[in-house]
């Protein structure tokens, strides 16, 4: 949902073995899923680069943040599962704020390259994470395996939400948790787009000027990428698929069987800040912003962001805010 891909990665190229040129794929004939596939795989080297992911107090924070909105301090877990994990960000920041002391970590993503990166994060910060490739529409795990099934948007990527909720569902344990954060809403990402939007058309203007031109960040193809990285970077665009109303997710989560169902949405202003600094941030010529626009732009969040939950939430519909937290559990047999 990015205004434009940032940094290129380059992946090895589809080569013609007479010539040496790069053949960019044939990326159109290609399925829903195989295009998801194919397009997390590239991104995957590059990804907690372009969405400013960290292992440090900051993102920590913001994981464990997320968590306690939905699940009290002092619950314990045995096996816990990230569906649509990437590389790691949720799974890994909970752990290191102590959210899941002592359980068995998992991962599943349908792009086995993200799950490569996953593992090797996980051990820089001095966690074995299982992982296994798979389709969260069919998980590759046995019934009541897990007691914790977590996901941070991810759901909004699938081509059917409902069928993952079901298999979350049906890998839950008797009693077992579900969490899933960071998923768009309906009239939230209709407001933030504006806001994108407007962002993006102020600053081509500004820097339509003569001399500033240079603002700019260069081409993919400019930057060194590759025809394969100008093509792969364009399906970003076909692999977002859903935004959600609140209302709607809490009806999906009772249908696969959970009860305990409750969604919660947080972020307004802030967010509206947060995708105007992305948006910037994608925008502009790598390496021109630097430290202190970076420590501006995060404590700026982080004061709206509180204004949003101590203010705002009071008296403006959930509807209005961009991120929905689901929580739910699986009923006991009777």
């Amino acid at each position: 949902m990015s205004a434009e891909p940032l940094e290129p990665v380059t992946p090895a190229p589809v080569a013609d073995a007479s010539a040496g040129a790069d053949i960019p794929p044939d990326v159109r004939s290609l399925d829903l899923k195989a295009k998801q596939r194919v397009y997390h795989d590239w991104e995957a080297r590059n990804y907690d680069t372009k969405f400013s992911i960290s292992y440090d107090q900051r993102c920590i924070d913001y994981a464990r943040d997320r968590f306690r909105k939905v699940v009290p301090e002092g619950a314990g877990f045995g096996q816990v599962l990230e569906v649509g994990a990437g590389t790691g960000f949720f799974l890994i920041n909970l752990a290191l704020a102590g959210c899941v002391d002592g359980a068995t970590l998992h991962a599943t993503d349908l792009s086995e390259v993200m799950l490569e990166v996953c593992r090797r994060n996980g051990e820089e910060h001095g966690l074995q994470i299982a992982t296994r490739q798979g389709d969260a529409e069919a998980l590759p795990y046995a019934d009541a395996s897990f007691d914790l099934v977590i996901g941070h948007a991810f759901i909004h990527h699938l081509p059917v939400p409902g069928a993952a909720l079901q298999e979350m569902a049906r890998v839950l344990t008797p009693g077992g948790t579900l969490v899933i954060a960071g998923e768009p809403t309906e009239l939230g990402d209709k407001l933030s787009w504006m806001v994108k939007n407007a962002t993006w058309r102020s600053f081509r203007a500004v820097t339509a000027v003569p001399g500033l031109n240079s603002l700019r960040k260069p081409s993919i193809t400019d930057a060194g990428g590759t025809a394969t990285d100008e093509v792969l970077a364009r399906l970003e665009h076909e692999v977002d698929l859903h935004t959600f109303r609140p209302k709607d997710v809490e009806k999906m989560a009772r249908l696969a069987g959970l009860t305990e169902v409750s969604v919660v949405t947080e972020e307004l202003v802030a967010n509206w800040v947060g995708w105007s600094v992305r948006t910037i941030e994608g925008a502009v010529r790598p390496g021109l912003l630097g430290p202190r626009w970076a420590y501006a732009a995060f404590h700026s969040y982080l004061a709206l962001h509180r204004f949003d939950d101590e203010v705002l939430a009071r008296f403006l519909p959930r509807e209005l805010f961009y991120n929905l937290i689901l929580h739910a559990r699986k009923p006991y047999a009777r």
